[in-house]
């Protein structure tokens, strides 16, 4: 099995995440990830999944924190590498 084969889970996350990027021009953060994400998961699995998709290179998790709703959130991208491999637009 390929280091690098995604379930139909982890490309629908990297889609949700890129499709937040084209329509708002921000990073996504956990909260919204989880309401725009087309099926139910937990706050764990989608953590769970998200650590998966960094340490295969798809998904970077933003080392500054940023301020929404008054309070400071982790945001997540998506890498060049990622954008390449799933053939995104930029």
């Amino acid at each position: 099995m390929s280091h690098y084969h995604l379930t139909e889970k982890q490309i629908q996350i990297v889609s949700t995440i890129h499709k937040h990027w084209l329509e708002k021009e921000e990073d996504i953060y956990m909260d919204q990830l989880l309401q725009e994400i087309p099926y139910t998961t937990t706050k764990e699995s989608m953590q769970f999944s998200l650590r998966a998709l960094v340490k295969k290179g798809i998904v970077v998790k933003r080392e500054s924190w940023a301020v929404r709703r008054g309070r400071a959130r982790r945001t997540y991208g998506i890498t060049v590498f990622g954008k390449t491999m799933l053939r995104l637009e930029a």
